[in-house]
């Protein structure tokens, strides 16, 4: 009977604490005593409140920023709608009030794919289409269009393709979607003249892609932190130009769905450099 109680009082609290955290509440902690079974079930269910603690704290975070995101687009298309309806806008000012208009609403439209594709990224219906490809098709379709959009930023871009193919069994519209937000990603903090680079090469059983730049880079803390939702808009947000914060962890939730590896450094060029590593055909 002592054995009995003595097994059953922690287990009847255990099982008091989970109904708890299941009703909402985080500030739930249980004594982790009794034979090692029991008291390593306590442990993971304080580990597990803590978890739930910090989980829900960074989607708090997240849901603020991207609110914040969301408001200042809306706000500008609001007051620049509201002069051309009542009328107080100049005939002359019409098409530059309509630019405005119309780049916000770009923005809002990416900062939803943005959301729907990580929301997306996890679940079973996310749709991937591997298939034989030459990485130096993709990589130089992207290039030709990048070059004029540098182009009209003073911007240089340089191309760095191997000799051969590079050939990976994957989706060549995934591919160009990482490549896409790197490039933008690179162009929105590097200053008119500084280059980006567009790389390829093929290191062992991988082929590598990167994006460098010569912005003002990434510190160590940074590139260990870069993949992060909104961790780098956070910190940079009214220091150099952001965007929705998503951008890098849609890279790196893209890159993984491939099967391959995202890591962000600094760049010989003296900013940062992010590099793409996609398993190749063999």
């Amino acid at each position: 009977m002592l054995l009995a109680r003595r097994l059953a009082r922690p287990l009847r609290e255990m099982s008091i604490a989970a109904h708890e955290l299941a009703t909402g509440r985080r500030d739930i902690r249980v004594a982790a005593t009794g034979p090692t079974e029991v008291a390593e079930v306590g442990d993971a269910l304080n580990r597990l409140a803590t978890a739930l603690v910090t989980s829900e704290q960074r989607q708090r975070e997240f849901l603020l920023s991207v609110s914040h995101e969301l408001r200042t687009p809306l706000t500008a298309i609001r007051g620049f709608a509201e002069a051309l309806a009542d009328g107080i806008t100049p005939p002359d000012e019409v098409p530059g009030t309509g630019q405005v208009v119309l780049a916000e609403a770009l923005r809002l439209d990416r900062l939803v794919r943005d959301l729907l594709d990580l929301a997306r990224l996890g679940a079973d219906d996310f749709h991937v289409d591997p298939a034989t490809v030459d990485m130096t098709g993709i990589v130089g379709a992207a290039a030709r269009v990048w070059e004029r959009r540098c182009s009209a930023e003073g911007v240089p871009l340089r191309v760095e393709l191997p000799d051969g193919p590079v050939v990976a069994v994957t989706d060549a519209a995934r591919c160009r979607q990482i490549l896409d937000g790197l490039a933008e990603n690179a162009l929105r903090v590097v200053p008119a003249g500084a280059p980006i680079v567009f790389a390829l090469r093929k290191e062992g059983e991988h082929a590598v892609i990167e994006v460098r730049d010569a912005g003002p880079g990434l510190t160590a803390e940074d590139c260990s932190v870069a993949f992060e939702r909104s961790v780098l808009y956070e910190r940079y947000r009214g220091i150099r130009p952001v965007s929705t914060g998503l951008g890098l962890a849609l890279v790196a939730g893209l890159t993984a769905r491939l099967g391959g590896q995202a890591e962000a450094g600094t760049a010989p060029e003296g900013g940062a450099a992010f590099t793409i590593r996609l398993p190749t055909a063999g």
